[in-house]
């Protein structure tokens, strides 16, 4: 993180590639407001390093006198690159200040970063704290978005929201579950479905057989353990029927042996039936390890399924997981719909953060990765405060704090708001 970020800002802190913007760097505190009438030097470099030689873009050095405290100024960003802006007061080496923007191509600069969850557990199955709680400790932490995904439960999603219908929320709170189907040692999530699927068998396990003797009856399956592949074909198809999207969950998740064979996970993986993979979740790094090796291996093969972190979470409290495996998703809105349809068109990247909380690394495309690590480091640490203030409201609320329902009314656009600003539009 920028030893400047809560000293200095610079908006917006988005720009768009190839178009001139203008730019106001200006100081949080008042005794740090740049001094009217002194000249000072402005350097901007961009990361990317076009050619041998060429460590930063033409014309980058600038000078400029301060007018109300602040420096205005004009600049046309050529790459989609994160862009140092380095301050200099006049007559000085050492530079006063540094801060970042990023510029983007026109498709990604259209899309808002959301951060979430997909995979989150409650007291309803093997969690600790309630479903709602679960969601306010969330919003305190910063995510925009989670589904409550309990075990064989689609219920405590519906409990998340419903404790929350009478007031406006800046989260999104989303359906879910985790499914288990009978006979069936893989683990699917059920993001944002209107209905259960885990219902189906549990009102009609006959049915469920039925229609997996189906499958293998009438669709050629190139994996020998023939039962298994068409349970989650089934479970897939079930999730995708009403709405939702269907992960493929932990498959090197140890438990005396990896949860899942290599051979079924690579037979998966290649028929592309599940909407994402979840990369990083809530396990060791032995495990996450592994499975991102072998996202990896199968990129090197060609095949390339679109991916979500998670935590896999089972509590929010005095826990190391919750708040360290997570995804960022480029939507067009900020809509269930919007998730679904941006994470099936790989635009999401997998974030897992070390214990140390300064370390992190962000899978997906070298594009995503790159941009990804700018808001990690210069969008999400700002916008973390409001969320905060959310967060905490959202759980006394719950406790039946009336002041703290109309607070959230307040609050329900301020991160929307704080967007705009930060991104220009």
């Amino acid at each position: 993180m920028q030893t400047h970020l809560y000293k200095y800002k610079i908006t917006p802190g988005i720009v768009e590639k190839g178009k001139k913007t203008r730019l106001t760097v200006s100081a949080l505190e008042p005794q740090l407001a740049f001094r009217d009438g002194v000249e000072y030097k402005v350097e901007v470099w961009a990361l990317v390093r076009v050619t041998i030689g060429d460590y930063r873009s033409k014309n980058n050095e600038l000078r400029l006198p301060a007018e109300e405290g602040k420096l205005s100024f004009d600049f046309y960003f050529d790459l989609e690159s994160e862009y140092y802006i380095r301050v200099f007061e006049e007559g000085k080496k050492d530079r006063l200040l540094q801060l970042s923007v990023y510029a983007l191509e026109e498709d990604l600069f259209n899309l808002r970063p959301l951060k979430g969850d997909f995979h989150v557990h409650s007291c309803r199955s093997d969690g600790k704290e309630h479903p709602a709680v679960a969601a306010a400790n969330y919003r305190k932490a910063g995510f925009d978005f989670l589904a409550i995904t309990d075990h064989l439960r689609f219920f405590p999603s519906l409990e998340a929201i419903e404790a929350f219908k009478d007031v406006s929320l800046g989260m999104l709170i989303i359906t879910g579950e985790e499914v288990h189907t009978p006979e069936n040692y893989v683990h699917v999530v059920n993001f944002g479905g209107e209905s259960s699927v885990n219902e189906l068998f549990e009102d009609d396990c006959d049915e469920y057989y039925e229609e997996v003797e189906k499958i293998i009856d009438t669709e050629v399956i190139d994996y020998e353990d023939k039962f298994t592949y068409a349970a989650n074909l089934w479970a897939a198809r079930k999730i995708q029927e009403r709405g939702g999207l269907a992960i493929f969950c932990h498959p090197h998740w140890l438990n005396d042996t990896y949860n899942v064979p290599d051979s079924l996970t690579r037979a998966f993986l290649k028929a592309g039936f599940f909407d994402a993979f979840e990369l990083v979740g809530g396990n060791s790094a032995h495990e996450n390890n592994m499975q991102t090796a072998f996202y990896y291996q199968m990129r090197s093969e060609g095949v390339n399924p679109p991916i979500v972190g998670a935590s896999d979470s089972h509590g929010t409290i005095n826990t190391k997981l919750f708040d360290r495996k997570f995804s960022l998703v480029f939507v067009a809105e900020k809509s269930k719909e919007s998730i679904i349809e941006a994470v099936k068109d790989h635009m999401s990247v997998a974030v897992e953060v070390y214990e140390d909380s300064v370390n992190y690394t962000v899978h997906g495309s070298y594009r995503l990765v790159s941009y990804a690590r700018f808001l990690l480091e210069n969008y999400f640490p700002l916008v973390q405060k409001t969320c905060e203030e959310e967060g905490i409201l959202m759980r006394n609320f719950l406790f039946g704090d009336e002041r703290a329902g109309k607070r959230l009314e307040e609050l329900k656009n301020k991160t929307d708001e704080f967007y705009k600003e930060f991104s220009g539009h």
